[in-house]
C-alpha cells in the first residue's frame, strides 16, 4: 500500500521536496557572512576599526567609484592575498562588491582564511550610494593593481622680491 501511495503521489512528493528547497536557497547562498546594512557597516568601521574590502573587478570601479580608504582585491586574487587585508585574524571585515550578489563567495573564502568576523555589505556599492556615503571617483590608472611611483616633485613657492 505505501508504494502505491508513494508511485501515485511522486508529484505531489516533488512538489513538497522542491519548494523545500526554494525555501532554504537563500540561506544556502548567503555565503559565509553576516548581512550588514550601510548604517550597521559605518558604525562597525567607526567603532570597531572594521576594514573594508572591495572585490570589485577594475571596470566595475573605474564607472562607479570606489569608497574611500576600502581595501580593493579582486575576487580572483582573493584566496593569495588574503592573509595582508587586516592586522589581525580578529578584525572585522565587510566585504563589498557592486550589488552585494558576489560578497558571499568572497566572504566564505575570508572565513577559510582564518578571520573570525567577516561580515557582506548587504547591497554592496549600490546601496552605500543610495544611503549617501562618501564615494570618489577614480583617476586614470588607480584601479589598477598598485604599481610603485616616483614620489612627486614638491611644489616650490614662488620667490618673492
Amino acid at each position: 500500500m505505501s508504494q502505491e501511495f508513494l508511485i501515485q503521489n511522486s508529484w505531489l512528493i516533488a512538489l513538497a521536496v522542491g519548494s523545500g528547497l526554494m525555501l532554504i536557497w537563500p540561506v544556502l547562498t548567503k555565503g559565509g557572512g553576516t548581512r550588514v546594512t550601510v548604517p550597521q557597516a559605518t558604525l562597525m568601521i567607526n567603532q570597531k576599526k572594521a576594514v573594508l574590502i572591495d572585490i570589485r573587478e577594475d571596470d566595475f570601479v573605474n564607472n562607479s567609484g570606489v569608497v574611500p580608504n576600502a581595501k580593493r582585491i579582486a575576487i580572483k586574487e582573493l584566496k593569495d592575498k588574503a592573509n595582508t587585508l587586516a592586522k589581525t585574524k580578529e578584525t572585522p571585515l565587510i566585504v563589498l562588491c557592486q550589488t552585494g550578489a558576489r560578497s558571499g563567495a568572497a566572504a566564505t573564502v575570508l572565513k577559510a582564511a582564518g578571520y573570525t568576523e567577516v561580515f557582506v555589505l548587504d547591497g554592496g556599492l549600490n546601496a552605500w550610494k543610495e544611503a549617501g556615503m562618501p564615494v570618489k571617483k577614480v583617476e586614470a590608472g588607480e584601479a589598477a593593481p598598485a604599481k610603485p611611483r616616483a614620489p612627486k616633485p614638491a611644489k616650490q613657492s614662488p620667490n618673492k622680491q
